[in-house]
């Protein structure tokens, strides 16, 4: 029989979240194993090589200086300084306009300046819906009309919960205010992540950082090796784990799997939500209700543009954003992602083909590249996402909320939210909650 191994603490999932418990754990003296079945540590915010080693990213693509001043002083310490800081310089696209983010209204193109309302700007929308007639009444109806009959369907996921009943209003979360002219604001105070991004809609310079090899995912490769050896244990591929419950029904046990069997007085869950809903036997939606695809392109010269990174509101074009990871690096590389999600219930074309096809033929509609731009290699990768916001059929989901598991059990979920959110938003989140978790078992 396998021997059992005592340790202080376990953590279950390697991605960013289960990458920041470790290296906390680490740092405070705590003897802990960190345990995932995939292969490899990094999860959605993980990087990957194509066929020639060129790095490309999941999930997360660069951090925003300062936006969280910990998230910034984490990110260079872990990376012993190896970061490149750049000017961030973003376009969108509107009805195939490649322009400015928020522009000065006087610098749209003419077609899109007729549909704004002839006055100055002045946004006082605040904390209230984006509705059809508060855009009108700000920015006028004819870009009202814009946003919600042209720009909103480039978003499939959101579009489609049109067809259940969804106010249209609360689907413009990735299109308010991204897509929109410069104008006086009322800040929106419950929301920091738009308080953030007004402070960048009335000039204010962003900057970002990424890691000057290896990728995004060298960020969770540095936390790894910022961990002290002795201390702490990165097991992946544990493609047979079990987590097995204590008869009560409400601790863990223990985590077997690649013969191994370990126990711990703690354990911190940093995989999945759903996934700890079903080893609990909680109620949970199942939240995988978009599908990625992403694209990663080398191509034989660099795009024809200077902005980093793309938004594109224009549905003809399968396209949500377009970036250029040479520009982050500081290299003159010619690389290009694009990335697109859609509802799981689509039927759409999932061959590398179709897609390669379909976006260099928009991006040489559009002007980025030229009609003799050659792609010389080509990374197609699908994945679903969880999407917190509806369902499949337009239900509100719940989003994962950690009172819900027993604060006298050892089970510490390390999972805020099952959003996309931002690290600048959820790593100090993630800190704070597991040394507030030690401190109360040592107390």
């Amino acid at each position: 029989m396998t021997q059992r191994e005592k340790l202080d603490a376990i953590v279950i999932g390697a991605g960013t979240r289960g990458l920041v418990a470790a290296y906390v754990l680490s740092q405070l003296g705590y003897k802990a194993a960190l345990v995932d079945k995939a292969p490899q540590i990094g999860s959605g915010d993980g990087s990957f090589q194509a066929a020639d080693g060129t790095w490309f990213d999941f999930g997360m693509h660069v951090l925003d200086e300062m936006r969280s001043p910990l998230a910034t002083h984490l990110f260079k310490h872990v990376l012993d300084g190896r970061v490149q800081r750049t000017k961030l310089n973003r376009g969108i696209v509107l009805r195939d306009c490649l322009i400015p983010y928020a522009p000065e209204p006087r610098d749209l193109p003419a077609e899109l300046r007729r549909l704004l309302r002839d006055a100055d700007l002045v946004d006082d929308i605040g904390d209230d819906l984006p509705t059809r007639e508060r855009l009108a009444r700000y920015y006028g109806a004819g870009f009202a009309d814009l946003i919600f009959d042209e720009v909103l369907p480039s978003y499939p996921s959101e579009h489609r919960h049109l067809q259940f009943g969804v106010d249209e209003a609360e689907l413009l979360v990735n299109i308010y205010p991204w897509f929109f002219p410069r104008a006086r604001r009322t800040p929106k105070q419950a929301d920091s992540s738009r308080a953030f991004h007004d402070k960048l809609r009335i000039g204010v310079e962003q900057h970002v950082l990424y890691p000057l090899e290896g990728g995004f995912g060298e960020f969770g490769r540095a936390l790894v090796r910022k961990c002290d050896p002795r201390l702490i244990e990165v097991i992946t591929g544990m493609r047979d784990i079990e987590i097995a419950l204590e008869p009560d029904g409400r601790n863990i046990d223990c985590v077997r799997g690649a013969g191994r069997y370990l126990t711990a007085d703690t354990y911190f869950w940093a995989s999945g939500w759903p996934e700890l809903c079903r080893l609990l036997g909680l109620e949970c939606q199942n939240p995988s209700t978009d599908r990625i695809v992403l694209g990663s392109f080398r191509l034989d010269r660099p795009a024809r543009t200077d902005f980093h990174e793309i938004l594109v509101g224009t549905p003809e074009h399968f396209i949500n954003r377009i970036h250029f990871p040479g520009a982050f690096r500081g290299t003159d590389e010619a690389l290009m992602q694009i990335e697109f999600a859609f509802p799981v219930a689509e039927s759409r074309p999932l061959t590398p083909e179709f897609w390669q096809s379909a976006w260099t033929e928009s991006t040489k509609a559009l002007g980025i590249l030229s009609p003799q731009h050659r792609v010389e290699v080509f990374d197609f990768k699908t994945r679903t996402l969880h999407f917190n916001g509806y369902g499949m059929e337009g239900v509100r989901l719940i989003d994962a909320d950690a009172s819900r598991v027993d604060p006298t059990t050892n089970i510490h979920p390390v999972v805020p939210s099952m959003a996309n959110l931002n690290m600048n938003d959820h790593l100090p989140r993630d800190i704070a909650y597991v040394a507030s978790v030690l401190a109360r078992a040592g107390s």
